[in-house]
């Protein structure tokens, strides 16, 4: 007689303890005892009957232990199953996520590729550079509409132009003016201009989801107390007056004309150029300024002089920016530019500007062609210069949360490290004076 099966033992293991023979004759002996022994059986199973010397008897146990090893297969075979489940669903998982993963892999080695082919037919002027930069600013859009901007990498270096902007729009900007600004963006200097009590605003970009993420911003703020004008078109390379005829709000000429971090795209040809500065010139009343930044041309120059000529694509950057340039025809060529249009290289800046094409903006050149379009030059000073020229008479304006913003691990004020480069020596603030009407077309 067998006793029964406790419930940690496995069955395997209680047959071959116990023997499996064994067990069929021990149950049909125990099947018909059931059926002859209908009394004996009550009498076992009844409360009176507790004598534990009977624990391994026929009558009261056996039926007990045979439900308890039924409840425990059908458990085991439970959670095997549920096991089983969870690996498979793991693996779904694990192989979607991978797949994922490669998917995305795929579609930037892609975009990569495009970039780059789009890059060599800029280059060989095979290719509106427009459209690049049109392109590169509404995907930029809808990028930042996604992101905090607090979390970005170069927030100090963002804050440092905006102080530079500020700096420069409260120095030539006088209350009442009525403000052109050419390749506007998003309209990230409305808050500046208010702060100086303008009167009208005018922001014109080539990329329509710039002007509208403009509009959006605009109407979110309140108590700006001036006019805002915001209109989608060609800055430099058509005539601004079929783009602003529809909106006969604008009061022209202005009293100050802007161009920030956008005027190396003008210089891609000469005809560009003199259409950007013809715009500008026309828009501008006599008296009124024309101000900007730009990057710098020497430093541009004093880092390609310090490459050697083997090098076939000069390049410079750290972990924040990086520019490239195509061909070392500047250093075969002497170290100097074959023109002052067209010297292309592409710049990147981290989480802002994806290897877009730029064009180098010889600063004599420059201010030779403004001279020609009837304006004199008032001041140009690399950012670094012009920061500590005008930061100890800010400290006082600016909130402490701009400040915070500004200070570095050191306390001063300014930038540091790798964006002190990008920054602070790679680009040049610049003011023109318009002193005469030009008198060409």
């Amino acid at each position: 007689m067998r006793p029964p099966k406790p419930v940690w033992m496995s069955q395997e293991d209680y047959d071959r303890q116990y023997g499996k023979e064994e067990a069929k004759v021990n149950a049909k002996e125990e099947l018909a005892n059931e059926e002859h022994t209908p009394a004996l059986k009550e009498q076992e199973n009844s409360p009176s009957h507790t004598d534990s010397s009977t624990s391994y008897g026929v009558g009261r146990y056996e039926p007990s232990s045979n439900n308890a090893v039924t409840s425990n297969n059908s458990k085991e075979h439970s959670n095997e199953d549920s096991t089983k489940s969870r690996i498979r669903k793991r693996t779904h998982e694990r192989y979607d996520k991978e797949e994922r993963a490669r998917k995305i892999e795929r579609e930037r080695i892609r975009e990569e590729q495009l970039k780059k082919h789009e890059l060599e037919l800029a280059s060989q002027r095979s290719i509106d550079v427009d459209q690049i930069v049109r392109q590169h600013y509404n995907e930029r859009t809808h990028i930042a509409g996604n992101s905090r901007r607090n979390l970005s990498p170069i927030i100090k270096l963002r804050n440092f132009n905006n102080a530079i902007k500020y700096m420069l729009i409260e120095k030539f900007t006088k209350p009442g003016a009525v403000v052109l600004e050419l390749a506007c963006g998003k309209g990230g200097d409305l808050r500046k201009y208010g702060s100086v009590g303008i009167s009208q605003f005018i922001g014109i970009d080539i990329s329509n989801a710039s002007i509208k993420e403009a509009h959006k911003r605009y109407s979110s703020m309140k108590n700006l107390g001036f006019q805002v004008i915001l209109i989608t078109g060609d800055c430099f390379g058509e005539s601004l007056g079929p783009t602003v005829q529809p909106f006969p709000q604008c009061r022209f000429p202005c009293d100050v004309v802007s161009t920030q971090f956008c005027l190396h795209y003008a210089f891609e040809t000469e005809a560009k150029a003199r259409r950007a500065l013809s715009n500008v010139s026309k828009s501008l009343k006599v008296g009124g300024f024309f101000f900007g930044t730009i990057p710098d041309s020497e430093f541009i120059r004093f880092k390609l002089n310090k490459i050697p000529e083997t090098v076939e694509k000069p390049s410079w950057g750290n972990n924040i920016y990086k520019v490239t340039f195509d061909n070392n025809s500047y250093i075969k060529n002497g170290k100097e530019f074959k023109s002052p249009y067209g010297n292309m290289y592409t710049y990147w800046l981290e989480d802002a500007i994806d290897s877009v094409p730029e064009y180098v903006v010889p600063f004599e050149t420059l201010r030779s062609l403004c001279d020609e379009y009837g304006m004199e030059l008032e001041l140009q000073q690399p950012f670094n210069k012009f920061f500590v020229q005008e930061i100890p008479q800010w400290m006082n304006k600016f909130s402490p949360r701009v400040k915070e913003g500004l200070q570095r691990s050191d306390g001063r004020y300014g930038v540091e490290g790798s964006e002190k480069e990008a920054a602070s020596y790679f680009y040049t603030i610049f003011v023109f004076r318009k002193v005469r009407e030009y008198l060409g077309e």
